[in-house]
């Protein structure tokens, strides 16, 4: 049984991912015939670590489970690696709603962002952005499943840039319940984008830093924080897309930089590829 585990531990990793997460989102779209309890839809993102770690205890022991759990706390990386964690998708962002602003020549509408749908028209922002931001590093665990437990193993077989647009692609997938209500091929098609660049920009993060989960974990939240924030548009449907189409093709410039700058065999000049767990 370890040894099938261990030949199919990608897939069957995968799998299991899928069918936890998926059980939970689509239950909340109204999809499925039954509603999950809500304590049970608040460790959604946890799935991610849950079959993780017991994938990679069943498979390669309990030494390799607890080195992936210690990834989340590999902080001595460097400040630049802080740094571009916490500023390269919010200048993204920024720089793509204030393109779009300045083209259709109509000043950002702030009003507009999704926070305000979360908090109430009348919520004080700014009161907002750190806990929203903390409460998403914590409880959003994707990282430990897609950075930690499926790159190591496509690293293994592929080069950097090749793995992270398998990732990108799967990781866009698991998405789909996020659209089944309103499925818009536009839209979906932009966020296909937006994830296959995303992906590359997180293992030039995690590689560069020895497979330092917090990192990347702090650049997908405060991703996330700025994406609720500021005015993006309309991400789930061909509506007032403009600002978040200007976004995602700051965010391929970028990956494009990233894969000349650091080589597409690495996604890094110094750093080996973070294969570590993929093998038994």
């Amino acid at each position: 049984m370890k040894s099938f585990l261990n030949r199919h531990s990608l897939v069957i990793g995968l799998v299991l991912m899928f069918l936890y997460t998926w059980t939970i989102e689509l239950s909340n779209a109204g999809v499925l015939p039954f509603a999950v309890p809500f304590p049970i839809y608040l460790t959604l993102g946890w799935g991610f670590i849950f079959v993780s770690l017991l994938m990679t205890r069943l498979t390669l022991g309990k030494d390799e489970t607890v080195t992936l759990f210690k990834r989340f706390f590999i902080w001595r990386v460097g400040w630049k690696w802080f740094v571009a964690a916490l500023l390269l998708e919010p200048v993204c962002i920024v720089a793509g709603v204030y393109l779009n602003a300045a083209l259709i020549r109509t000043p950002p509408d702030f009003s507009a962002a999704m926070a305000y749908q979360i908090f109430g028209e009348s919520a004080n922002l700014l009161v907002f952005i750190l806990p929203f931001f903390l409460v998403d590093l914590i409880t959003n665990g994707e990282e430990m499943g897609w950075r930690g437990y499926v790159l190591p193993r496509l690293q293994a077989k592929y080069s950097a840039l090749t793995a992270s647009l398998i990732l990108g692609a799967i990781w866009a997938f698991w998405h789909l319940p996020k659209y089944v209500t309103h499925f818009n091929i536009a839209a979906f098609g932009w966020a296909v984008i937006h994830f296959l660049s995303f992906a590359v920009i997180l293992t030039w993060l995690y590689n560069n830093t020895k497979g330092s989960l917090l990192i990347v974990a702090v650049c997908h939240a405060i991703s996330n924080t700025v994406g609720v924030f500021m005015p993006l548009g309309n991400t789930s449907s061909s509506e007032n897309m403009g600002s978040y189409i200007f976004y995602v093709l700051f965010e391929v410039l970028a990956a494009i930089v990233v894969t000349v700058v650091a080589g597409s065999a690495r996604l890094s000049r110094t750093e080996e590829k973070q294969i570590q767990g993929a093998t038994s």
